[in-house]
């Protein structure tokens, strides 16, 4: 865990009953398909220890491969500013209060 990029803790608005979400974000210029199972991985750590735990991967580059198991495995995608995955991602990572 210690390897991970950036650990974010806090509350969704649009989900106010819900206990606090973590984001575990790795970061890189092009995100390939390692990146997004680094951020699996290291979500699936976290989450040994604490519910609701989204992954996410961020970057200027992607690569298709990358894009496409973010799809499958519901990472968020950051690029260019917008997020990509994010409804997707609540939905499959977030245990509803």
């Amino acid at each position: 865990m210690l390897d991970a990029d950036i650990i974010v803790t806090g509350e969704l608005d649009e989900h106010p009953a819900t206990p606090t979400v973590w984001l575990v974000i790795d970061v890189s210029t092009t995100v390939d398909a390692s990146d997004v199972e680094r951020a699996l991985t290291r979500a699936d750590l976290l989450r040994r220890v604490v519910p609701n735990v989204i992954p996410i991967v961020a970057g200027d580059q992607l690569v298709d491969q990358a894009r496409k198991r973010a799809e499958a495995e519901r990472v968020v995608l950051v690029r260019d500013g917008s997020l990509t995955g994010w409804d997707e991602a609540i939905e499959q990572w977030v245990v509803a209060a």
